[in-house]
């Protein structure tokens, strides 16, 4: 799934243009959002696995099951009843029946009249890529804000990690690298002093660090600079920042 991240000075939206698949895709990355159990031998479904394990699909072609490996494990987490739940003490925890290699399997049903793979999402970790749209920028040279706009493609690796050593939660790092075309609004001054604006096209480079799949936030910053091939702007060449908060919709 490739996401539209508006990274920008003010809080943006990001727009996820995808749809869920009605089936698991092989040789994705998924992780579980609820506990659920699999099965060794796609009969007898007695192994439980904890919310935010990560798996990938070995094979989806039989009507019944996927053929999963499980790649990162948690505890399996079970709240309390609240007659039984005390302030210090409202959650179990227990280890996982599965172990990482080995393959599983994952029932095709719906679990309490929800379809299994809405008990799933896919995981951001590994290669992602998508366009990067730069509508504000603040220059460091002279501590200023511009509305030079920049359009571009950024490519990155993301890395899955638990959220501060929390099982229930995980984050996706991922360090990134642009490029794209820009257009600025360059000042000139004529003999008689008069000023005139002309928008100008160039080039812009930039990289940055994003966080996602934190409760459906993506924020991250970047870096960039922009350049027209005129040594005379005032920042040709030059820094800017950008901040990018979002949301998945």
């Amino acid at each position: 799934m490739k996401l539209l991240h508006i990274p920008t000075l003010l809080t943006l939206v990001t727009i996820s243009a995808s749809s869920f698949s009605e089936e698991l895709k092989e040789n994705i990355n998924y992780r579980t959002k609820v506990n659920l159990k699999v099965s060794e031998d796609a009969v007898k479904y007695d192994k439980d696995v904890g919310e935010q394990s990560k798996f990938v699909v070995l094979d989806n072609d039989n009507n019944d099951e996927y053929a999963i490996e499980f790649l990162d494990i948690y505890q399996v987490v079970e709240k309390k009843p609240k007659a039984e739940a005390t302030k210090d003490d409202y959650k179990t925890y227990s280890v996982s029946d599965v172990v990482e290699g080995k393959v599983y399997y994952l029932k095709k049903e719906e679990v309490q009249g929800v379809p299994i793979e809405k008990k799933v999402e896919q995981s951001f970790g590994g290669l992602v890529s998508g366009p990067l749209i730069v509508p504000f920028k603040y220059r460091l040279s002279d501590k200023s804000i511009s509305g030079d706009a920049t359009v571009g493609y950024y490519a990155g690796w993301g890395w899955d990690t638990s959220f501060w050593g929390y099982s229930e939660r995980y984050v996706t790092f991922t360090p990134f690298l642009s490029a794209g075309l820009t257009q600025v609004s360059v000042s000139s001054v004529d003999d008689e002093g008069n000023v005139t604006d002309e928008n100008k096209s160039g080039f812009t480079w930039a990289t940055g660090v994003l966080i996602n799949n934190w409760d459906s936030v993506n924020i991250g910053i970047v870096y960039g600079q922009d350049r027209i091939g005129d040594q005379n702007w005032e920042h040709e060449g030059e820094g800017w920042l950008s901040i990018s908060v979002g949301w998945e919709l």
